[in-house]
């Protein structure tokens, strides 16, 4: 149903970057916080400035007003000390950074370590609340609109929608309509990406079912090849792993010992390729 795809990409701004990131290894410390030193994924489209990925000189110079330029310069500090095989000692290389950052980048760390600490098992509503609060924590106000302004906002309309459409009190026609005057909204370019994004999770959905003039007919004549490829090859892949299960179930029947494992290993390597053997293994431990 259309409210419960929309509902799936209301969710998927804040949830992914949690998810992520509580995915991490946990760490003693605050040394192992530059596990993920990606710019959160949940910040508005396109409003990432480009940087360059190096390490900064020591400046002396006061950086003046805080901005999200000066995040970003963070990051890319980050970024450098992964480069350099030096991130698990961060703390002695803040001096990398101007002076007015390098407080701030104890900081950075340490919320960054804190993200990956995030219980996975909380509401779209708790997981925000919980955002807010480490920004709280670890950050003043100024730091906070100058460096997650876009971010919370984006992460606000997000659970906007996610309300809308998790109200059992509306028939989906009003959260139909609730969806998309809160869309409408928005600015042009959140707008494209929650649009294509749906494109995604449509395609996803229904590609295996449709065929060639309905492919072509929604995205286009290339795609809609490409598209009918993959599901040939798919299908192909499926016969050869029920073809490879009856002549192993076969080998085991007839024989045992070293001689099964000698002919098990000789029908895998006449089948599969090394890389198609990895990913055999998969499907067969995930079929048992």
């Amino acid at each position: 149903m259309r409210h419960w795809r929309l509902l799936s990409l209301s969710c998927i701004g804040l949830c992914a970057w949690l998810w992520y990131l509580a995915g991490q290894p946990a760490s003693t410390g605050t040394a192992h916080a530059v596990a993920s030193s990606e710019r959160p994924v949940t910040e508005a489209p396109n409003t990432i400035a480009q940087q360059s990925h190096v390490a900064m000189p020591a400046q002396a110079a006061h950086c003046g007003a805080i901005v999200k330029a000066h995040k970003h310069q963070l990051d890319d500090w980050i970024l450098a000390l992964q480069s350099e095989q030096l991130e698990q000692n961060w703390a002695h290389y803040t001096h990398r950074l101007p002076l007015c950052l390098q407080a701030l980048a104890h900081d950075y760390m340490n919320y960054k370590q804190a993200l990956t600490e995030v219980e996975n098992t909380l509401t779209v509503h708790e997981r925000f609340e919980a955002l807010q609060t480490l920004q709280g924590q670890h950050f003043s106000d100024e730091v906070i609109a100058a460096w997650f302004a876009d971010e919370n906002r984006w992460n606000a309309q997000t659970l906007e929608r996610w309300q809308i459409l998790s109200d059992q009190s509306l028939s989906e026609q009003a959260r139909r309509e609730l969806i998309d005057a809160h869309i409408s909204q928005l600015p042009q370019e959140e707008r494209e990406t929650i649009v294509a994004t749906q494109t995604l999770i449509t395609l996803k959905q229904g590609w295996q079912t449709m065929d060639y003039n309905q492919l072509s007919a929604e995205y286009g004549d290339e795609a809609a090849a490409r598209l009918m490829q993959t599901r040939k090859e798919q299908q192909q892949w499926r016969e050869r792993v029920a073809q490879f299960k009856q002549r192993r179930a076969e080998i085991q029947a007839g024989q045992s010992g070293g001689a099964q494992q000698s002919a098990l290993a000789a029908l895998r390597a006449s089948m599969f390729t090394d890389t198609e053997q990895k990913r055999l293994a998969v499907v067969l431990a995930n079929s048992q």
